[in-house]
Formats: C-alpha cells, sequence, structure tokens
C-alpha cells in the first residue's frame, strides 16, 4: 500500500479501503495461480525454466485451478461448437463467439441449463419492460451457496433476455451480456449487447458508406468497459460483507432461481476459458512503441471507437497497478453524459425535464462531457488545424543541432505536450525523458497504441481535474508542465468528506470509487485561473534557418494578460467565469452533475436483499453553483470543420447515451457554435460618431475590449478587423476600408485583395497600426481604402521574414491587439505583454482597454454619403495563415487541412461565420453630422 497511498494521500480511511479491497481480490487471483503451481508437485531435477515452462503448460490445459470449473466435461455435447469454451473478452475475437454462443442458447435449459430466474419480471423500466436472467454455475454457487463472499470468480456470466412483454411464447428481444474478467480493467466485467438493442424485430441499421474513403465510426455498447452500463452498475453494493465498497459486483435481481436438478449440471464446463498468457493482441490499447518514421498516411483519423483507455485492475506489479493515473473520457462519460435516465427523469438536459417521460427532441445536452465533447479542448487531440501547423513546424525545423535524425520527433513531442496531452505524459512516464525517447505524429495513427488513445482523447477530463494546487502559475510548470496528483483521485468545485455516505452537501464518492476506483475529492483551484496558467503560458524554443536555437519566447500569454487586467484585480472575474459560464442563454442552471443509479432508483429486488449500495451512498445533491464545460474560445470555424468532416476526423456521428431523440450530433454540435459566437460577441463593444468638417468626413471609431485578455489573444496568428463603410441613403456602400471577398480576404472598395494580405520573400509589407488624434500627436489616420486597422501579432524569424511557426518568433514587429481593461505598464508580466508598433496612441497606455480609429475622406469623393457604420470581425485562421500552411509544409496533415478549407461550406451552417469571418460587434448605422 505504501506504493499506492503516500503518508500525505488525501483520501479518507473508507476510500483507502474501498480501493484496497479490490487489491485484496487481485492479490487472491495471483495466490490461485501459485497454489496451482503448488499442487502439481514436480520432478525434482527439471530446470527452473522448464518449471516455469511446465506450469504455463498445465494452466493452459486446464484452466486457473482456484478460479473456474473443471474440464472434465468437455466430451458433452452441449459444450462443442458455438456452445465450446469462449476466449477472454480482450481477445478480438470474443465478441463474435459470445453472439454465436448466445444466440444459439447455449445456457439455455436444453443445453447448458444454467440456473436462471423463474419467470420474466419487471425491470421496472430499467430495460426492456420485461426480463429473464440466467446465470453461469460458478456465478450461481458465489451468489447462493457461497452466500456472495470472496471474490466474483472470473469466467462467471449474466444473460439478460429482454422481452417486449411477459407471454411465455413471445420471442426474446436481444440479449444484454455481463462477463467477467479481473484483468481487464478496474471494474472486472466486459459489457455486450448481442443482437438490435430495441424493439422486437428490429435490424441492424445499414452500415453507411465511406465518407470521402474514410469509415463512419460506429458508436457501440460493446466492450471490456461500457460506457452506457457503469452508471447503473456502480452503484451496486459490495461481494463481498466484508470489503465495503469493493467494486465490480454488479447489480443483481431477485435470487429465486430455478436450478437444474443435479449438482452435475449445476458443474457445467465452464464457458470460459482465460489463458494466463495472451497470444493474441488484447481489446485494450497496450502497445505504444511505434516507429519514428515514416510520417502518417492518409486523411482518415483513428476512429473514436479506438479512443479507449480504462482504468487498470490491481496488480502485484507496481508498474501496472491500477487506479490509472489517464483514462480517457469516455470513462467519465457514462455518468457526467446526459446519460439517458429512463425511467427517470435525465439530468442536465435544457430544458430541465421535471418528470419522467419522452425527452423534448429540442433539448440541448449541457452536461459537462456533453458539452466538453464538442469543444476546442475536447478536439485538440484532433485538430486539423493543429496537425496541419504540426507539419510546418517538422519541415521547418527538421534539422536542429544537435539532434540530426531526431530533429522532428523532438519537434513534435514538444508540441504533442499540450494537443495530445495525456498520451505524451503516460508515455514519458513510462518510458522516461532519454534522448531517443519522444512521443510521435505517427504513433497517433496506431489503432492499438494506448498512449495514442489518450493523446486523441485532447484536453480530456483527467488532464484539469488531476492538476494539483501547486506551482500552477510558476515558470516551472509554464508550457503545460503541471503537476499531478496521484492516481486515484480528482478534484472538483465541491465539498467532500471522508465519509461514503451523504453528509451535508458533500460528493458521494462510492460510485465512482466502484467505477473507476477514482475518488472526487475538493479542489479550490478548479475554478481559479492558475488552473489555465501552465497551458496559456507558453515559452517555446526559438531556432534559425541552420537549426541553431538562438533563444526562447512566449507564443503565448492569456494567463500574463489576465493578471494584468481589471479582471484580475477590482473587477475580478476568473476565466471560468467567461468560459464556463453558470447560465445558458441567460438562465441560471443547477443540476444534479451525473446520470447514475442513485437513491431516487426503484430498489432492486423488490423482495429480499438489496443489491445496491445503501442510499445514503446514493444521494445526489443539485448544484446551484453548476458550471458548464462550453470551453471554447472563438474558432467556429475549426469546429465548422469538425461538424462536416467528422467521418475524416473520425468522430461518432451519435451519441448513443442519449435519449433516442437527441442522439444526432447535430445540436451538440450546433450548442458548441452558438456558444463560440455568443462568447465572440461578448468581448468587445463598436461605437462610431461621424461629421461633416468644411467638406471633409472624420469619422472616429472605438473599439472596447471586453474581455479578460488581449484582443485577440492565444496563438499569434488570429487577428481581428475594423470594416468601416459609408453608405448612402439607400445603404448602399459607397467606401469601405476592410471589407472582404468570400474568402475573408481583405479588399479595396472595388473589391481587390489588399496587397498585405499575403506574405512572401518578397512581400513583407504590413498594415501599420492606426489611431485618432489624442494627448497634442496628430495621430495615424487611414485615409485610403488601401488602408485597414488590423489588431494582430506579426513576428519575424531569425531571418528577418514574417513568420507563423511557433519554434521560429523571434522578433515581433507589431502587437496592437486591445489590451485588456486595467493593463498598466507597471504591472505584472508588462515586459511581456506590452504593445508593439502603436507608437504614440495612449490608448495603449492608459489602461482603457480600448482603441480609438481617425477615418478622414474627402466627401467629394463620396458623393451622396448619408450614413457610417463600423464592424468589429474575428479571424482564427486568416487566409495568409492557410497560406503559409500550403507554402511551408508538404504532408497529408497539411493536405488535409487545404482541402478542408476548399471544401468547406462557410456560412451554410452556421450562417455567423459566411465568408470566413465572425462578427464579434457594430457600431450600426450613424448619420453624419
Amino acid at each position: 500500500m505504501q506504493k499506492v497511498f503516500s503518508a500525505a494521500s488525501p483520501l479518507s480511511p473508507k476510500a483507502r479501503t474501498a480501493i484496497f479491497s479490490v487489491h485484496i481480490r487481485q492479490e487472491a487471483l495471483a495466490a490461485r495461480v501459485k497454489n496451482c503451481s503448488a499442487e502439481s508437485p514436480l520432478p525434482a531435477r527439471i530446470s527452473e525454466s522448464k518449471k516455469l515452462l511446465f506450469i504455463v503448460l498445465v494452466i493452459l490445459t486446464a484452466g486457473m485451478c482456484g478460479g473456474h470449473e473443471s474440464s472434465a466435461a468437455t466430451n458433452n455435447p452441449a459444450v462443442t461448437g458455438a456452445c465450446g469454451p469462449l476466449p477472454p473478452p480482450s481477445w478480438s475475437n470474443f465478441k463474435t463467439r459470445l453472439d454465436a454462443f448466445v444466440t444459439a442458447n447455449c445456457y439455455g435449459v436444453q443445453k447448458q441449463n444454467w440456473p436462471h430466474e423463474a419467470a420474466r419480471r419487471s425491470s421496472e423500466g430499467l430495460h426492456s419492460p420485461f426480463v429473464k436472467l440466467w446465470y453461469s454455475p460458478q456465478l450461481y454457487r458465489w451468489m447462493t451457496p457461497g452466500n456472495r463472499q470472496g471474490q466474483i470468480p472470473d469466467g462467471s456470466m449474466v444473460i439478460k433476455e429482454e422481452y417486449d412483454d411477459d407471454v411465455a411464447s413471445s420471442p426474446i428481444c436481444f440479449w444484454s451480456v455481463m462477463t467477467r474478467d479481473s484483468n481487464l480493467w478496474w471494474d472486472g466485467w466486459s459489457w455486450a449487447v448481442v443482437g438490435v438493442e430495441g424493439a422486437c424485430g428490429a435490424t441492424p441499421p445499414p452500415t453507411p458508406p465511406p465518407s470521402n474513403g474514410c469509415p463512419e465510426p460506429q458508436f457501440s455498447f460493446n466492450g471490456p468497459t461500457a460506457i452506457n452500463c457503469i452508471g447503473c452498475h456502480g452503484s451496486a453494493i459490495s461481494g463481498s460483507s466484508t470489503n465495503a465498497g469493493n467494486p465490480g459486483t454488479g447489480t443483481y435481481s431477485t435470487p429465486e432461481f430455478v436450478t437444474p436438478a443435479t449438482e452435475g449440471n449445476v458443474n457445467a464446463t465452464l464457458p470460459l476459458f482465460f489463458p494466463p498468457i495472451q497470444t493474441e493482441a488484447a481489446f485494450l490499447p497496450l502497445s505504444g512503441h511505434g516507429s519514428l518514421f515514416p510520417p502518417p498516411t492518409g486523411a482518415c483519423m483513428v476512429p473514436e471507437t479506438k479512443d479507449l483507455v480504462a482504468s487498470k485492475p490491481y496488480s502485484s506489479n507496481p508498474h501496472t497497478t491500477g487506479p490509472s493515473l489517464f483514462v480517457t473520457s469516455n470513462q467519465c462519460a457514462s455518468c457526467h453524459d446526459a446519460t439517458d435516465n429512463t425511467p427517470l427523469p435525465t439530468h442536465m438536459l435544457f430544458p430541465d425535464a421535471q418528470a419522467p417521460g419522452p425527452v423534448d427532441p429540442n433539448s440541448i445536452n449541457l452536461s459537462t462531457y456533453g458539452e466538453w465533447r464538442y469543444s476546442m479542448m475536447g478536439l485538440s487531440g484532433r485538430d486539423p488545424i493543429f496537425f496541419a501547423q504540426l507539419d510546418t513546424e517538422s519541415t521547418v525545423h527538421s534539422n536542429l543541432k544537435g539532434k540530426g535524425i531526431l530533429s522532428v520527433p523532438f519537434v513534435q513531442d514538444t508540441c504533442l505536450g499540450c494537443h495530445g496531452v495525456m498520451g505524451q505524459r503516460q508515455y514519458h512516464l513510462d518510458n522516461g525523458n532519454g534522448p531517443l525517447t519522444f512521443f510521435t505524429r505517427n504513433q497517433l495513427n496506431d489503432p492499438n497504441s494506448k498512449y495514442a488513445a489518450l493523446a486523441r482523447d485532447g484536453v480530456s477530463c483527467m488532464v484539469c481535474h488531476q492538476m494539483i494546487d501547486q506551482k500552477l502559475d510558476d515558470p516551472s510548470t509554464y508550457t503545460g508542465k503541471f503537476l499531478l496528483g496521484p492516481p486515484g483521485q480528482v478534484f472538483g468545485p465541491y465539498p467532500s468528506g471522508d465519509s461514503l455516505e451523504k453528509v451535508g452537501d458533500n460528493v458521494i464518492p462510492a460510485p465512482m470509487i466502484n467505477s473507476v476506483g477514482i475518488v472526487p475529492v475538493f479542489g479550490a483551484q478548479v475554478g481559479e485561473s492558475k488552473l489555465c496558467a501552465s497551458c496559456h503560458t507558453i515559452v517555446l524554443p526559438v531556432y534559425d534557418a541552420k537549426g541553431k536555437q538562438v533563444s526562447t519566447d512566449f507564443e503565448q500569454t492569456t494567463y500574463f494578460e489576465w493578471l494584468n487586467s481589471t479582471f484580475a484585480n477590482a473587477n475580478y472575474q476568473s476565466c471560468q467565469n467567461c468560459h464556463m459560464p453558470d447560465n445558458f442563454k441567460g438562465t441560471k442552471l443547477a443540476y444534479q452533475i451525473a446520470n447514475i443509479e442513485d437513491s431516487t432508483f426503484p430498489v432492486v429486488p423488490e423482495i429480499g436483499t438489496p443489491t445496491s449500495l445503501p442510499l445514503e451512498q446514493l444521494i445526489l445533491e443539485t448544484r446551484p453553483e453548476y458550471g458548464r464545460h462550453l470551453l471554447n474560445g472563438s474558432n467556429a470555424f475549426a469546429l465548422d470543420m469538425f461538424d462536416q468532416f467528422r467521418t475524416v476526423l473520425g468522430l461518432y456521428p451519435t451519441d448513443g447515451l442519449l435519449p433516442d431523440p437527441l442522439r444526432e450530433t447535430y445540436n451538440g454540435q450546433k450548442n458548441a457554435v452558438d456558444g463560440t459566437v455568443a462568447l465572440a460577441q461578448s468581448s468587445a463593444s463598436v461605437s462610431v460618431s461621424a461629421t461633416n468638417t468644411s467638406g471633409l468626413l472624420k469619422a472616429d471609431v472605438t473599439v472596447t475590449n471586453l474581455a479578460g485578455h488581449k484582443l485577440p489573444s492565444g496563438v499569434s496568428f488570429r487577428r481581428a478587423f475594423l470594416d468601416f463603410q459609408v453608405l448612402d441613403g439607400s445603404g448602399k456602400v459607397l467606401w469601405e476600408s476592410g471589407g472582404t471577398n468570400n474568402k475573408g480576404v481583405i479588399t479595396n472598395t472595388a473589391g481587390k485583395p489588399l496587397v498585405t494580405e499575403f506574405f512572401s520573400p518578397a512581400q513583407q509589407t504590413s498594415q501599420p497600426h492606426f489611431w485618432a488624434p489624442n494627448g497634442g500627436n496628430p495621430g495615424n489616420l487611414i485615409i485610403s481604402d488601401q488602408q485597414v486597422q488590423i489588431y494582430e501579432e506579426l513576428v519575424r524569424d531569425p531571418q528577418g521574414q514574417l513568420t507563423t511557426s511557433f519554434l521560429s518568433l523571434d522578433d515581433k514587429v507589431k502587437d496592437n491587439r486591445i489590451l485588456p481593461q486595467g493593463w498598466s505598464s507597471s504591472g505584472p508580466h508588462a515586459d511581456v505583454t506590452g504593445p508593439e508598433g502603436t507608437g504614440a496612441d495612449q490608448n495603449y497606455q492608459n489602461g482603457c482597454g480600448c482603441s480609438v480609429v481617425r477615418y478622414q475622406v474627402p466627401l467629394t469623393a463620396i458623393p451622396g454619403a448619408a450614413t457610417v457604420q463600423a464592424t468589429l470581425y474575428y479571424q482564427s485562421i486568416p487566409p495568409s495563415y492557410l497560406a503559409q500552411r500550403k507554402a511551408n509544409a508538404n504532408g497529408p496533415d497539411t493536405t488535409r487541412l487545404i482541402n478542408f478549407t476548399n471544401q468547406l461550406n462557410v456560412g451554410t451552417s452556421y450562417p455567423e461565420i459566411a465568408n470566413w469571418k465572425l462578427k464579434i460587434a457594430s457600431s450600426g448605422p450613424a448619420v453624419i453630422q
């Protein structure tokens, strides 16, 4: 236990006991294997190696002697063919064999005649209307003669026949199956549906044809970890009366069995045979040492079905023992998605379902998992823009001094430290940080690598919720080097305590301990801005064209910008206040944050000893401090790509956990875009005043930054720009600075692209910063439609060329992004966050968080001018950025992004981003005075 829990571990004694009970279970299994060899005396002169080989052969032939049934009945015709021994659930052909075993009724009266319930019974609405359960012989003995003492034997099975009615002659609609294998994952059960879940006579939906040559990922309820089952089964009582909280027992029904007449039939041949040494790749991804080269091929990303890493079971080997440090988000989804909670209301839907019944098909999934899944954090491990950027970094910096052929692996490992954080971090935890140890892009294409699965899951639940409150804003943790707590706990915003039962408003830990071996504890840091500091303060090395490191520089400083603003001081608002709002379109939210078998569910069974945990351990609290996991910036363009090209990017077309009317992804995707647009449009305001002064139009446009950081913030290539229009009385545009074509390229009034829109070795001219006269200085006015106010950061590489390569950001020549309100030249990190190239513009020194631009045009050049208006637009991937990706790299990820941008129907699904620009704020028409 000393290797699992440190003296400073915050886990309560009861929580430790609950987790330790699983260690006991696994140690008992190891002891059974040991006893097998002890009970099989070997010739004294056999060498140790031959002894080991002999033991393995004995185990392979007979099975584990303490945990399985005798194989003496293998001559029984009932256990041959489809009814023969099944492989372990981890084997790739398990589901095929299981389907044959179940549909051939091998468990039934005419064959193996397992103990079973006497008749069909109501499921209380939890499954099909009526069910009937069958239990494998060893499970029966554990439940009845064994009085549920000790651990459930591996190889145990529960087969649930599901029916539409209780008429004896009506057919089985489908089967739900549980198979016990304690070596699989923390819970120890493999779950499956045999047949088609739903009404009798249902047929599998046709497999959709490949889209863009990529197979459609199919959401499945089958596998070692059931993301739809564990929400209820995690509330099961222990299988041992002495080990409270021991996971993996399952929720069983009435013990009113029909058993075979003879004990011999009860001892029927074990339906499963688990070799202790597996010769086939396991279902759970285990590999990860892919070759560094060649680079990935093809446009299709590994499907989401492969993004599965479960919490490990306990093992006597400290390097493989559970619970795991990182697991994929589907381990959290069962409880923290808006999972169908029939027969009770499903939590975290808007509008809230207050009573059982049909779900409104227009409801929005505001669950923690549901909104995170569609956010750029949830999608960061599949972000086509990031991977094209990685192509550029790998191409431009392919020959670094001192790294040689390891240059590209070094670069990719560095970048994946944020975008593939769980996979990259776990890879180094397992393999060290040696000079030859790198986690690369190529490994993400390995469908059988646990590191790849973790990386593709993006900035997942187990990233933010495991950060400890130590050095979160310290330089040692910049660039995603945050510190993590021990495996077996996560931090949340709600009170916790030592009790497994409900005390006050504490969280109830038992279901999570049972399900994944993790204890939820209170952590104030999850509600504080410093939780974001590590990943949003990025420091990178800078290399020249010869591969020599010339310096280090900040790639982004969003957290520093917040620190030097009123949002961190007088007008305190944390990052979470904006990016995790507590309301939906102004309506304050209050939710129970999990969909589990809680204290409101019917008692199972109705008569007899309950098999669920005590009600005091299952009471959910309604949380009025509910924080949505919207977690978006303003990258609606990327979200549109994930919508239109979901199949190519490997994402499910549906969320099978949700109630039927909500399973299509459209509502979730649209909600993400709506939230992104709403956040962007709350980040600034625009006003304009215009006068006719002796035949000269003078118009001042004021942009006020309402965000808690620069506008825009984050990576350097994002930009915002002003579109200033002079209109006649009918609204026709007469003169314009900052208009665009349908590709988002800024043009003059005649629609011709400005020279400054694209950079090349021969074209390094950019738009300067413009401002209105103030404080006695004449300002820098816009007097031509060839001029436009662009709020952006421009940086040169060591060779003096404007660049968007993150590892080339050497010399900042322009940064007129609008500072946050309250920014001060004497404030924290002012030397890093200050403006560049803004001249004598006092608004970049006085803390107003604003920019005022003067437009001055002779009215004789625009006869009929009546009104003016100004609109602020935002582009997260400007045309010049996309052009540089094409110019600087040639790889599959670059090709994919080019294809996406050429094919994307921008504005069709989401008109807010028509013409490749997102409107943030507009002044509306103002009459020229």
